[in-house]
């Protein structure tokens, strides 16, 4: 294959990705709108929970703050430990924000509709900002040469962009479990549980490779079925409480 054949099929995995990140979040949210009123501002309030939760607390701590403790600085080499720390800190920081803001800016909003849209824009402006921003810069800079992606195979291309699926699947189920804990008035038992189901999910992202050696093919399936397997509960739940009155 010609190195211009090579460049338009790497460009054309960037690009998949891009329309991934950024048209699910899109088309989501225009669906969601047709089946309901009122989805801009829960919409609105997810995306700002992952902001604040994640852009604007956890990563600047992880990243800057931390590794100025020698105790952070061993935790890093024992992959059990540090894995689990990382999956429960994401939990902590981004369910605590979760329910905070769905209680305290969404008052009244517990119908299912309103948690698939904050779910959907928490997830959402997580695809963009950590996947769809990159790789649309990517897609210019790389044919210009200011970006090397020679090495990268179609595979791991595609991998950003469809993980993100899986991604935005969990936070929409997440959203669920927290929200149904508000609605039967158990909001800490239930956002305790949507903390352990996220430390369960991220947690792995580092144990599994680091201690069993799984391949990346296998961690994907890992992320799709745990993500996929918490959105059905969430869905569960509220289809239970429909039933039940």
């Amino acid at each position: 294959m010609s190195g211009e054949s090579n460049i338009l099929l790497q460009e054309l995995c960037l690009g998949f990705d891009v329309l991934l990140c950024f048209g699910i979040p899109l088309a989501g949210f225009l669906l969601l709108r047709k089946k309901a009123d009122r989805m801009l501002k829960p919409f609105l309030l997810g995306m700002t929970a992952f902001v604040i939760s994640q852009m604007l607390l956890r990563i600047p701590l992880l990243q800057y703050v931390l590794p100025n403790f020698q105790w952070f600085l061993m935790l890093q080499t024992q992959p059990y430990a540090y894995g689990i720390f990382l999956g429960l800190t994401a939990g902590v920081f981004e369910e605590t924000a979760r329910l905070l803001f769905l209680k305290k800016f969404l008052k009244g909003g517990t119908r299912l509709w309103d948690g698939l849209s904050f779910g959907l824009g928490h997830g959402g402006i997580e695809a963009i900002l950590l996947v769809g921003i990159n790789n649309l810069a990517a897609m210019f800079l790389y044919p210009l040469g200011y970006l090397n992606l020679s090495e990268s195979s179609y595979f791991s291309l595609l991998l950003g962009g469809i993980e993100r699926i899986f991604a935005i699947a969990f936070h929409t189920g997440a959203t669920l479990v927290v929200l149904h804990g508000i609605r039967v008035q158990k909001s800490g038992r239930y956002t305790l549980l949507a903390i352990l189901l996220h430390g369960l999910l991220d947690s792995m992202l580092v144990i599994l490779p680091a201690a069993f050696s799984i391949s990346v093919a296998g961690l994907e399936v890992y992320i799709m079925v745990v993500s996929f397997l918490v959105l059905l509960f969430g869905l569960r739940l509220f289809s239970h409480r429909t039933k039940n009155g």
